[in-house]
């Protein structure tokens, strides 16, 4: 059962929120948003991609004692579209990417030796292209660790005009490797294998998934058009190897075995556009999905029998379009020493976020044993 903690007012409409994973800095999170023009508030498409001044803000939190906010930082930006960490230490550095309204694949850095903040590292142009281009999505390589001995990192971007590009972050700064018109629209997602950093997939507006090896090229390896809407979402599982969740517009989640391109393993109707799909973290193997179901509130879905997936939470206490959600890495039993969540058998902190209302919650689950 979800309960709700504390709810922020994120002035703009909110999109994205993201929990750090790094060890000794788990009760910190980022939520990302970007102001549509009037004229575009009607829009049925959130991610409206015709031209317009976008302008967003980055707000960095940390939960404290019985689950309250306390806002450490907010920094005015371009819209922001996407944003994920780094699940590992990079070169020493803790890192989360963000890509936002203008193309722009932008990387910043927590500072840790005094007050907690962010400051931007480096950014790059996606593509350099005749008109706006909105960069869409983002994934690192480092979904599956620890990974020893890596002194660089791969970063995936997806594009408004259907391209995925691969950029290595060596040394704080962005190199560009290749890109692929992977979708005749819009990409709007795309992800690493978190067992295999060669390979990525991708979702887009013309209802197609893919697969490539970025070895060659990336050369396209596999492609269904198995969703009956756009490919929103995408999350490989880190710890059940060749399973993968995908999440469309036309409401359902299918979970893959990637090694059969040609039909999922199940599916399940959410009530809702599938914009975002996050795997647990601590769970091992990951068993339950947190979802965004745009226009159905959030769900919660144990995925334990993978044939036969079951929705056993809703939450609905959003008042607009249900967009960003993400799972606390620290463990139940930091939770209830450090945050004092003594009542609590196993407690599970989540943060959702939704649009138009322009708002963010925390909320905490019990899973009772």
């Amino acid at each position: 059962m979800f309960i709700t903690l504390e709810t922020f007012d994120t002035q703009f409409s909110a999109d994205s929120v993201e929990w750090c994973p790094i060890e000794g800095f788990q009760d910190i999170f980022i939520c990302g948003t970007y102001q549509l023009s009037p004229e575009n508030e009607k829009s049925e498409t959130v991610i409206d991609t015709k031209p317009q001044i976008r302008l967003g803000k980055i707000f960095l939190f940390q939960v404290i004692k019985v689950g309250k906010l306390k806002l450490l930082q907010e920094l005015e930006v371009s819209g922001v579209l996407d944003i994920k960490w780094a699940h590992v230490r990079c070169q020493e550095n803790i890192l989360f990417g963000i890509v936002n309204s203008v193309g722009f694949l932008q990387i910043y850095k927590l500072h840790t030796d005094d007050d907690l903040k962010v400051e931007l590292l480096t950014e790059r142009k996606v593509r350099e292209v005749e008109g706006e281009i909105l960069a869409l999505s983002l994934d690192w390589d480092t979904g599956k660790s620890p990974r020893e001995g890596v002194k660089e990192e791969k970063i995936s971007v997806s594009d408004s005009k259907g391209f995925v590009s691969i950029f290595h972050l060596i040394q704080g700064q962005l190199n560009f490797i290749g890109s692929q018109k992977a979708h005749e629209f819009e990409a709007w997602i795309t992800a690493f294998d978190s067992w295999d950093s060669n390979i990525i997939y991708s979702g887009g507006d013309d209802c197609k998934f893919k697969r490539f090896d970025i070895r060659e090229e990336m050369t396209l390896m596999k492609c269904n058009q198995v969703h009956e809407a756009g490919v929103t979402s995408l999350h490989s599982n880190s710890s059940q190897e060749f399973c993968l969740a995908s999440g469309s517009y036309d409401e359902k989640l299918r979970l893959w075995d990637t090694r059969n391109f040609r039909r999922p393993v199940s599916e399940i109707t959410l009530g809702g556009g599938v914009w975002r799909l996050k795997w647990d973290p601590f769970y091992n193997p990951h068993r339950y999905l947190l979802a965004a179901c745009m226009y159905g509130g959030f769900r919660l879905i144990d995925c334990q029998n993978q044939e036969n997936p079951k929705i056993i939470e809703e939450y609905n206490e959003h008042k607009s379009i249900a967009y960003g959600c993400d799972w606390c890495y620290f463990p139940s039993d930091q939770i209830i020493k450090k945050l004092q969540f003594e009542e609590y058998q196993k407690p599970v902190l989540v943060t959702t976020c939704s649009f138009y209302d322009h708002t963010l919650k925390l909320s905490v689950i019990n899973f009772e044993e």
